[in-house]
């Protein structure tokens, strides 16, 4: 069976500055897969690059086996795209910008679109630039949706909804998956919503994928933070852990398995402390991102 998304050795470049750099990432059909990073990691340029909207500089991308330069109708008919900003005809109201939209894809579900209107209380006789950003970001998913597409990419597209409206949106999103299979990117900083959603964690950090590891396990994970005298530090060997991190001088920020963690600390050498702070799956995320 045909990646659902695939990156190969994708690289781009904007004035001289590295973006991406030999990135790699196989998306198979029907996994929801959650897109984390600092800002400027090059999340964006590579979802731009994936649909087709922005040229590599090297490697290949592609979207259910096609070329991502070279997408047939038939296959842009099977994507769905969310941008952070949308762009939506703000002349045009709500209505008639689906009709227009609709009419590329064959497969777009009015009476399914009809129902998600409804249920996110969605003006659709109000030009599009006068409505409030939740509206036009909740417009902006039903358009998406609406053509059924089978690949899904999302790029921060809950940012500017309502704490209700975020969770009935990823609530549509895993039912959609569990009834058709869909293959989800879904880029955001909100770890809690990603976690409710994707079944893998990919982070991007220096142009490359840093992590990329099934949900299951990162909430397996803690996080410790070691300190002591600088050159005692160098001595000890944190090969057994799963990231070490040295945030400043005399410290080091680690990530283990949470099962792991008694016999670990136990073996680290006198005159050096530690402590455990198993908070959350983000704050654990967060160490691939600095």
């Amino acid at each position: 069976m045909l990646e659902a998304f695939k990156c190969e050795a994708v690289a781009k470049s904007f004035g001289g500055r590295r973006v991406l750099d030999g990135l790699n990432l196989t998306v198979e059909p029907g996994e929801t897969v959650g897109l984390l990073g600092a800002n400027g990691a090059g999340k964006t340029t590579m979802l731009k690059i994936l649909l087709g909207l922005l040229p590599a500089d090297g490697g290949r991308s592609s979207i259910g086996g096609e070329p991502s330069g070279s997408l047939s109708s038939g296959a842009r008919a099977r994507i769905g795209y969310v941008p952070q900003t949308p762009a939506q005809f703000a002349w045009l109201t709500g209505r008639a910008m689906l009709r227009y939209v609709g009419a590329f894809y064959p497969r777009f579900d009015w009476q399914y679109t009809e129902s998600l209107i409804e249920r996110w209380k969605i003006s659709l006789r109000t030009p599009i630039g006068l409505l409030s950003p939740g509206q036009q970001q909740r417009l902006s998913i039903v358009r998406s949706l609406g053509a059924r597409p089978d690949f899904v990419v999302l790029d921060e597209p809950i940012a500017a909804l309502d704490p209700a409206t975020r969770l009935a949106v990823i609530e549509e999103l895993v039912q959609e998956h569990r009834a058709r299979g869909i293959a989800i990117i879904f880029s955001s900083h909100i770890t809690g919503d990603l976690v409710r959603l994707c079944n893998r964690f990919v982070v991007l950090a220096g142009g490359k994928i840093a992590l990329n590891e099934s949900t299951v396990s990162c909430g397996n994970w803690v996080r410790i933070v070691v300190t002591a005298p600088e050159d005692l530090l160098r001595t000890v060997d944190f090969s057994r852990y799963r990231h070490v991190r040295t945030p400043k001088e005399g410290e080091r920020t680690l990530v283990a398995l949470r099962a792991e963690t008694t016999d670990a600390l136990a073996q680290l050498p006198h005159g050096v402390s530690a402590s455990i702070e198993d908070k959350d799956v983000e704050s654990v995320l967060s160490e691939w991102m600095q």
